[in-house]
């Protein structure tokens, strides 16, 4: 997928990431044969984001066109992916893979809706060094070099337990919920619908989760796949967790759904071909 000697252009799209632990990650990245080039406002700041919109959107269009460019790797995530949309020139790209995930999940929305499929769910360089564990590295680096299939385990939740084919999409719950109601919102039909967040308390899931539904966004949809909800607890006692939680909400939507992937903002984060075909049984989700 990317060989050796690949150029990738580091942005900053959203969140204002530490010098520190970029720099660790680039350099385990270049150990792998591929060499970085950061765009030209990389190290701007702009209240809570990298930048003003016009900086990290300029930085984006170069990052998308240069010719001397093979691939984008989100720096972090946090917020500001979806401000740079309107200007994006989608039917220019070319192929080359962007990767992340988080915040990227209004980019990646965007890019499957247009038809550019060449899109890579998996760790952000802020976090790739020293939070995500090895296996994801690993799975991560498996992709990048070699375009290979990604199986991500899991296990049957509710609903039935077929066997589903359909484009994998999805992402961030946060981020796909807060699409609704935009020109960008996600339509899941035929889709198997891939969801993780991260420090969000029960009843704000349980809020997204009404709202995709209510909005019209999970129509049509043929499978949701979960994965990790970092951070995410029912209080102490209750007698319930969120599992349940998730099981209460979606199966009245009457489809397969798994949970416990490996997807998501924990040290388990492997990576996926965003909008790739899928295969999801009770035991996990391929995706290639």
């Amino acid at each position: 997928m990317l060989p050796e000697g690949a150029q990738i252009a580091v942005v900053a799209p959203a969140g204002i990431f530490d010098p520190g632990r970029l720099a660790k990650s680039i350099q385990l990245v270049e150990s792998w044969g591929y060499v970085f080039t950061p765009s030209p406002n990389l190290r701007a700041t702009h209240r809570y984001t990298a930048g003003t919109v016009a900086e990290r959107r300029d930085d984006f269009i170069w990052a998308l066109t240069s010719p001397d460019v093979d691939a984008v790797w989100f720096a972090r995530g946090g917020y500001g992916t979806v401000q740079l949309l309107d200007g994006l020139p989608f039917s220019e790209m070319d192929g080359r893979p962007v990767i992340g995930f988080s915040d990227a999940t209004a980019l990646f929305i965007a890019m499957e809706k247009l038809g550019v499929r060449e899109a890579i769910h998996g760790p952000v360089l802020h976090s790739l060094a020293d939070h995500v564990d090895d296996d994801s590295r690993q799975a991560l680096k498996r992709l990048m070099q070699t375009g290979a299939e990604a199986f991500l385990s899991g296990r049957h939740l509710c609903g039935p337990r077929d066997t589903i084919v359909g484009r994998v999409i999805g992402g961030n719950l946060c981020m796909v919920a807060s699409l609704a109601g935009t020109p960008w919102a996600m339509r899941a039909n035929g889709a198997i619908v891939l969801l993780e967040d991260v420090n969000e308390p029960p009843y704000k899931l349980d809020r997204l989760i009404t709202q995709l539904r209510q909005s019209g966004a999970l129509d049509g949809v043929s499978a949701v796949a979960l994965g990790e909800f970092t951070g995410s607890r029912a209080p102490e006692g209750a007698g319930w967790d969120i599992e349940d939680l998730m099981t209460e909400l979606l199966e009245p939507l009457n489809v397969p759904v798994i949970a416990g992937l490996p997807v998501g903002h924990g040290q388990r984060n492997h990576a996926w071909k965003y909008g790739a075909a899928g295969v999801l049984t009770e035991d996990g989700l391929l995706v290639g």
